[in-house]
């Protein structure tokens, strides 16, 4: 009875440490994609299976849990304004062409955003620890590397049956993210790398700090790549809270 007892608790206690170490991983992922208050410079590329490309210039405007994207075509400008508040609670494409605000219901944040793989809510800043319900699945070793994979439920259930993420086990970053469809097959997958990015912080000192550079998706179904390039980031840029009012979008 008594060493039924002590494997009770002994079990209890790596159970508990498994999922603390979960928590602190998928913590950690968020920390990694998030940019930081301030406006990041970078680029969206589309390439499509055929090779032929297309691309943005983005602009992102971050406060807190409120973002906006600026993305403009080369030789036609501002396209499309993307506008995500309150970690994705709520979600706004505004079209410039067309002139339509278009507010994203819950199934539809998880469309293909201009067909670059990525859903609306991988831009929105929404938290990994707050939505999914993260379980350790051991490591596994890929060219030599360790790394950590971990199976991610969602919490509530729209489009995406699991996730899965694999970390680098020696430099804990998150190195890639494999989602599945409503059927759990696999259809995109995530790959997250690493460089130099130019950082001003909001004293105004002037750096190149080793962080997330660029994030690559792939989308098995089509073969297209959406990459998504950080290039700057500017945290000495001051957002004003109307910049965030769905009422200005479209001005």
């Amino acid at each position: 009875m008594i060493l039924a007892v002590v494997s009770y608790f002994i079990l209890s206690s790596q159970c508990k440490e498994a999922r603390v170490n979960a928590q602190e991983i998928l913590a950690k992922l968020d920390e990694t994609l998030n940019f930081g208050d301030g406006l990041t410079k970078g680029n969206l590329t589309l390439i499509q299976r055929s090779g032929k490309t297309n691309s943005w210039v983005v602009n992102l405007f971050r406060s807190g849990s409120n973002l906006l994207y600026l993305f403009d075509k080369k030789g036609r400008g501002l396209e499309n304004k993307l506008l995500s508040l309150d970690e994705g609670d709520r979600i706004f494409l505004f079209n410039t062409i067309s002139s339509k605000l278009f507010r994203k219901a819950e199934d539809e944040k998880y469309e293909n955003f201009m067909n670059s793989g990525f859903g609306f809510i991988e831009f929105s800043g929404y938290l990994y620890q707050a939505n999914y319900d993260p379980i350790m699945n051991g490591d596994i070793k890929i060219k030599g590397e360790t790394f950590i994979r971990v199976s991610l439920k969602p919490i509530i259930t729209y489009s995406y049956k699991k996730l899965v993420l694999l970390m680098n086990k020696e430099k804990m970053e998150p190195v890639r993210i494999d989602f599945h469809d409503k059927d759990g097959v696999l259809y995109k997958t995530l790959n997250i790398k690493y460089g130099n990015v130019k950082f001003k912080s909001s004293n105004g000192t002037q750096s190149n700090i080793r962080m997330v550079s660029r994030l690559e998706m792939l989308a098995l179904n089509t073969g297209n790549i959406g990459v998504w390039e950080i290039q700057e980031i500017d945290q000495t840029v001051k957002t004003d809270s109307s910049l965030f009012d769905v009422e200005n979008i479209g001005r």
